[in-house]
């Protein structure tokens, strides 16, 4: 039992390893044409939105973590027109993404800051690949 809890555990620390984000990330069609690398910068960018919202608004938290995801998503938007993806369903992405994000911070709370602190580690670092 233990050893299988070690190997569970170690396969989620590879996961967080190789990608910052992976566990609570949804899945649509409409990143078909986007890369991974992508798709988990996206990911990374509705995190930080979503921790924005739990500190009051103005304080110096929500608007490190505003930032962040403003400036992730701007970039974001624009891989996203390189690649071809209309508007409306760029912004649908966004809306998937973000509220994923708002129910992963309410279902799993300890996941979440996990994926929220290798998030905030590889932006900080310039480690987000966007494309």
């Amino acid at each position: 039992m233990k050893s299988r809890i070690f190997v569970l555990a170690v396969m989620a620390g590879g996961l967080l390893l190789g990608s910052p984000a992976a566990y609570g990330q949804p899945v649509t069609k409409l990143t078909a044409n986007l890369s991974p690398a992508t798709i988990d910068a996206i990911w990374c960018s509705a995190l930080f939105l979503e921790e924005a919202y739990y500190w009051d608004e103005g304080s110096q938290d929500a608007l490190h973590y505003e930032d962040m995801a403003y400036d992730l998503g701007e970039r974001l938007d624009e891989v996203m027109r390189e690649a071809g993806l209309p508007t409306a369903e760029g912004e649908e992405i966004w809306a998937i993404f973000d509220e994923a994000a708002a129910d992963f911070a309410l279902d799993d709370e300890t996941s979440y800051l996990v994926e929220l602190d290798a998030c905030e580690e590889a932006y900080q670092a310039d480690k987000l690949q966007l494309r």
